[in-house]
């Protein structure tokens, strides 16, 4: 997270809309499914320096590590979506 994003994240009450929860979410799951692929296909790399083997299987575990963190946050937006329906006007007192 930048500075600029820090110093704004304050606990604050927003008003987002369903839809838009619900395109970031679609985001979310297509960089978890590009890291999922993007590991298999590392794996499909023959190479008999234990070097590259090395750096391959790091690298497509780190990929999966990220495939799976993006299905959590996924998951996290998920209740979000579903959250009941805010009525009236939340700031008004």
């Amino acid at each position: 997270m930048s500075q600029s994003n820090i110093e704004v994240s304050a606990p604050r009450l927003v008003i987002v809309d369903s839809d838009f929860l619900s395109v970031i979410d679609d985001r979310i799951q297509d960089l978890s499914n590009d890291a999922e692929s993007l590991s298999m296909a590392l794996s499909a790399i023959k190479t008999d320096d234990d070097a590259s083997k090395g750096v391959i299987l790091a690298v497509g575990h780190a990929l999966l590590a990220n495939s799976e963190l993006a299905s959590i946050v996924s998951e996290m937006m998920g209740g979000l979506i579903t959250l009941p329906e805010v009525k009236g006007n939340p700031y008004e007192q």
